[in-house]
C-alpha cells in the first residue's frame, strides 16, 4: 500500500508483458528502395570517373612500369570495383523491407537491420522536438525523413517515408509532446520549486 505522493514501482509479470508480435508495422514508401539504387548509382559513377582518370594518368604517367609490371591489377581493381557496386545496388532491396515504424498511444518504435536487428522506441514524454527533412533526391521520389529528439540523446531518424506521412506523423508527435508536456505541468512534476 501506498500514500499519496510516494513512488511506488510494482513488479510487472513476464505474461502480462504486450507480445512484440502485436505492433502493427508500417513499412517505409515503396519508391524509398529505388531511391536508395539511384543515390548508390550515383555514387558509383563518380567514384567510377576517379577510377578511369587515375587508371589513365597512371597508366600514360610515371607508373606505366606498375601495370607492366603487374598487367592484372587494373583488371582485379574493377572487377572488385564492379562486385562492391552491383552489391550496393542489391543491398536496398534486401534491407529495405526490414525496416518500419510503428506509432503507438505513448511512443513511436522503428525497426532496422537484416543480420543485426533492431527495434528502437522513443516515449513521447521524453521528446523535445522533431523535424522533417528531405534531400533534392528524396523530393524527386517524394520522400521525406522524421527525426525526433528525445532529452539526453541524440536524434533518431525513420528515414523512408513518404512526404505527406512524414508531415502527418510531425504534427501528431509535435501534437502529443505538447501534451505530455502539459500533462506533467498540471501533475506538478515541471514546476519549479
Amino acid at each position: 500500500m501506498t500514500r499519496l505522493g510516494m513512488f511506488a514501482n510494482a513488479e510487472v509479470p513476464t505474461e502480462a508483458l504486450p507480445s512484440a508480435e502485436h505492433v502493427d508495422w508500417q513499412p517505409l514508401h515503396p519508391h524509398f528502395t529505388p531511391r536508395l539504387q539511384v543515390g548508390v548509382l550515383l555514387r558509383v559513377l563518380v567514384f567510377a570517373g576517379i577510377g578511369a582518370g587515375l587508371h589513365y594518368g597512371l597508366a600514360t604517367g610515371g607508373l606505366a612500369v606498375l601495370f607492366r609490371a603487374a598487367p592484372l591489377l587494373p583488371t582485379v581493381a574493377w572487377a572488385v570495383f564492379g562486385v562492391i557496386s552491383l552489391w550496393a545496388l542489391l543491398w536496398p532491396m534486401i534491407a529495405v523491407p526490414y525496416r518500419g515504424y510503428a506509432v503507438r498511444d505513448r511512443d513511436i518504435l522503428y525497426r532496422s537491420g537484416v543480420l543485426w536487428r533492431s527495434v528502437r522506441a522513443v516515449p513521447f514524454n521524453r521528446v523535445q522536438h522533431t523535424k522533417t527533412d528531405s534531400t533534392p533526391l528524396d523530393r524527386r521520389f517524394g520522400l521525406a525523413n522524421l527525426s525526433v529528439f528525445p532529452a539526453g540523446g541524440g536524434a533518431h531518424k525513420i528515414r523512408g517515408l513518404g512526404g505527406e506521412t512524414a508531415e502527418q506523423l510531425w504534427v501528431y508527435v509535435s501534437a502529443r509532446i505538447e501534451a505530455e508536456a502539459a500533462g506533467a505541468m498540471e501533475s506538478g512534476v515541471g514546476e519549479p520549486a
